[in-house]
């Protein structure tokens, strides 16, 4: 009968073959993700402020909320 020996295991620098092989697939992964957030939700938002900001008039606004009462310090003239 003839037996068969098991290969040994490589362990001789293992771990370090196993930690460079996470951290290039941990920075793929993270600069994957984040450039799907810049382009499918940063620039997105920055382009629908920027919309709204086209035609946003601060002074009208303003004279709302006075008019409504909601500015503590701004004092109405009388009619």
């Amino acid at each position: 009968m003839s037996t068969q020996c098991l290969a040994k295991p490589r362990l001789r620098n293992f771990l370090t073959a196993q930690i460079k092989r996470n951290l290039v697939l941990m920075m793929t992964i993270s600069i994957s993700g984040a450039m799907a957030v810049k382009i499918l939700i940063a620039d997105k938002r920055k382009r629908r402020y920027a919309e709204f900001y086209k035609t946003y008039d601060a002074e009208k606004q303003l004279k709302i909320m006075n008019e409504a009462g909601l500015m503590q310090s701004y004092i109405p003239q009388k009619k």
